[in-house]
């Protein structure tokens, strides 16, 4: 097929040539060769343009006979539209073979051609790739956006050294050897996309960073949803819905908190604490003893010479371990903390069985008013400033 579009070509030149030479026209006559031959390129070139068209319509039709595949992706990437425009070069190629005029500008021109389509075209394809890689659940969990656009990055740079290359009739080998000498140029011009694309390779390496994660930079006071890994940046939804672009880099040199640990256990933790009046604590007298036993968690655990303390620390415990909203399988425990000016610190450490922002707040909020309203049937009382104390009811003036 191919020599059969050479031989029409050739004889299409011949043909032309002769019939101007043969018109009677004298400017015709000296003009044919050239005449011919530009004739001759321009209907190769309607040839090869009208078989690209009915090369891509083809590519097109046969690839995405079902909708949703992987082939819609390319044809929205242009994969096909490139593939197809290889053949331009290709007839053009053909087409000035044999008819011996400018052969050297024919073929740089029909070699720049070539490199230009094929750098689309594998651009074309990287870019599909990171589509139809989006699609799937793995992408969330490592991500290859960055290394795509390197990728892309490469093509291009490999495609423009070509290209200077064709242009200069030299070696791509000897232009790599003088381009060199800029290395130190292009580390401080590329300098944030040299730092992401170390970065991006340590974030997925060690899966340190995934889309959908929520993480917290107290030294940047950002906090938001990862919604994008690139090469040089991370995409981050903050909580005000507000959109942050922190470099890649600064992942890798400055401390951050993922809470994706939250999510993959489906735990939430409490760590949470209140001061208690030192001046309220006591030992339990007996009184006191038979009306903590009518409080049905610690009925069997108050005894005579206990503190008041003590006992609302184990009720407190036996509490949590009644809420369904509590993980009992993980630790939970309520513990003293070293007594200050500002009164005796209890902390309560726990996990909830809920992730989500709201409902784990609304647990927590259920617990401690639990506990400040509790508080006052122990003898203790919260500590406040003695200028701000006031019983809010009857049980409170006791204290």
């Amino acid at each position: 097929m191919c020599q059969k579009y050479i031989d029409l070509v050739v004889n299409m030149y011949l043909f032309i040539s002769d019939w101007l030479q043969t018109s009677g026209v004298t400017m015709l006559e000296n003009l044919a060769p050239v005449a011919a031959y530009a004739i001759s390129i321009a209907i190769a070139l309607v040839i090869a343009v009208i078989v690209r068209q009915i090369l891509r319509m083809l590519l097109v039709k046969f690839f995405t006979r079902k909708k949703g595949s992987w082939a819609s992706v390319m044809v929205k990437n242009k994969f096909f539209t490139w593939l197809a425009n290889l053949s331009v070069p290709i007839f053009i190629s053909f087409a000035t073979t044999d008819i011996g005029r400018h052969n050297l500008f024919w073929s740089r021109a029909v070699a720049v051609l070539l490199v230009i389509i094929v750098m689309f075209l594998m651009d074309s394809l990287i870019r599909s790739i990171g589509d139809i890689y989006k699609s799937y659940e793995v992408s969330k969990t490592v991500p290859l956006r960055g290394v795509l656009q390197v990728l892309e990055i490469a093509v291009f740079i490999v495609g423009a050294i070509i290209l200077i290359s064709i242009f200069v009739d030299r070696s791509p080998t000897a232009i790599l050897g003088g381009l060199g000498a800029m290395t130190a140029i292009v580390t401080i011009v590329f300098k944030d996309a040299i730092l992401g694309f170390v970065a991006g390779i340590q974030l997925t390496a060690n899966d340190l960073v995934r889309v959908g994660d929520v993480i917290e930079m107290p030294g940047r006071n950002i906090g938001g949803t990862v919604q994008d890994i690139s090469l040089v940046t991370v995409k981050v939804e903050g909580f005000d819905k507000t959109i942050i672009a922190i470099p890649a880099y600064a992942f890798i040199s400055e401390p951050f908190v993922n809470r994706r640990g939250i999510v993959d256990s489906g735990a939430r933790r409490i760590m949470r604490s209140f001061h208690i009046d030192a001046n309220t604590v006591c030992v339990c007298d007996y009184p006191m003893i038979q009306e903590l036993k009518a409080i049905p968690l610690i009925s069997g655990y108050a005894q005579t010479g206990m503190t008041n303390i003590g006992i609302f620390r184990e009720y407190l415990t036996a509490y949590l371990g009644t809420r369904e909203d509590i993980r009992q399988d993980l630790t939970l425990m309520v513990r003293q903390l070293t007594a200050a000016e500002v009164g005796i610190p209890f902390e309560v450490f726990a996990f909830t069985t809920a992730v989500d922002l709201v409902l784990y707040e609304n647990i927590q909020s259920d617990v401690f008013d639990h506990i400040y309203a509790i508080i006052p049937a122990f003898g203790l009382r919260l500590y406040q400033r003695p200028s701000g104390y006031t019983p809010a009811c009857e049980a409170c003036k006791k204290v």
